[in-house]
């Protein structure tokens, strides 16, 4: 669910107490690009591929040859697609980044467009040799946000500062989270929170969500997952394994990055232990009584895996998710 040239990591986490509120007759169609046609060909044209990135789940690889990227299946490389080019600019090109869903199904791509301008388009992996890209994604998030509230007005399409960024999927791929950002003056930017519905393909909120929106301070949010939690002793288990490699892959960002961003990782990490500490103060207060510590263990979990995954993007760069935008002015 990450990417090969940055990452938008918020995270992913679990919770299931709360009402969904849909946007009505609002739902992305599946279109195609010029990339699209052959998708179900091997790609071999001679030229030896070069592995850009490996899926979380480790059942999947993006490997470009020439100028195409296609989605690889690890077990069984013939079985390939490849990935629609989108219109970047005026030109037919691939987005910056790449976020997989759990099971590899999903791709959402967020890119650049301009000054105070980002947008963002999604992948469908119907098939192991078939992908299609949503019709129109980045601006049925901004109008279907407007309408349920999650943001005060829809700034992409009034033609103003806008930016969709990754914010995390469930641990069941059921829910994307976008955060969105925007607005008339660059100097005071609003921000929302948005989900995809991947079972219905629609867009929705939740009581949470709605609460994330309006929170003022830095808070990680979580992508509430639309199935059971796992047990209790799995989710401790799995926090553990996270919480050590995220003290190695700390370690190893100190000894690498350059000395002059030594301070601003320092910094980073100490805003995202506070930032998750409010965030698991909030999504605690939606959780039943009886699955607190289940709860508990799945938010700590999750964010630990995002923040692993932010923290070994670039060997050069200190992390700068969306969390921390939201308090940034661009």
């Amino acid at each position: 669910m990450r990417s090969f040239l940055a990452f938008a990591a918020i995270v992913a986490c679990a919770i299931s107490c709360t009402f969904s509120v849909v946007a009505p007759d609002e739902e992305p169609s599946a279109t195609q690009s010029p990339s699209d046609e052959s998708s179900s060909a091997t790609g071999e044209t001679g030229e030896k591929a070069e592995v850009v990135y490996t899926s979380p789940s480790d059942a999947v690889r993006l490997e470009r040859t020439g100028d195409d990227i296609w989605v690889v299946s690890i077990k069984d490389p013939a079985q390939r697609a490849k990935l629609p080019k989108v219109r970047i600019l005026g030109d037919w090109a691939y987005p910056d980044e790449f976020d997989f869903s759990p099971n590899d199904e999903w791709i959402l791509a967020p890119y650049h467009v301009g000054s105070c301008l980002q947008d963002a388009v999604l992948y469908h992996r119907t098939s192991p040799t078939k992908i299609d890209l949503a019709e129109d994604f980045n601006a049925s998030a901004w109008r279907n946000a407007a309408k349920l509230r999650s943001i005060k007005q829809d700034y992409a399409g009034a033609g103003e500062c806008a930016m969709t960024f990754f914010g995390g999927w469930s641990f069941d791929s059921g829910r994307l989270l976008i955060g969105l950002l925007g607005g008339g003056d660059k100097r005071d930017l609003h921000h929302g929170y948005l989900y995809f519905n991947t079972h219905t393909k629609k867009f929705e909120t939740t009581n949470y969500l709605l609460k994330m929106s309006a929170a003022k301070s830095q808070v990680l949010a979580c992508a509430e997952p639309l199935g059971s939690l796992p047990l209790e002793s799995e989710l401790k288990a799995r926090f553990d394994m996270l919480d050590k490699k995220l003290n190695d892959a700390y370690s190893a960002k100190l000894s690498k990055i350059a000395k002059d961003g030594l301070q601003n990782l320092r910094g980073s990490q100490r805003n995202w232990l506070r930032a998750r500490g409010n965030g698991l103060e909030l999504y605690l207060t939606f959780a039943p009584a009886a699955q607190r510590e289940q709860r508990r263990l799945q938010f700590l979990a999750d964010v630990t895996a995002a923040r692993i995954e932010s923290l070994n993007e670039s060997e050069d760069n200190e992390p700068f998710d969306f969390w921390e935008r939201i308090n940034e002015k661009p």
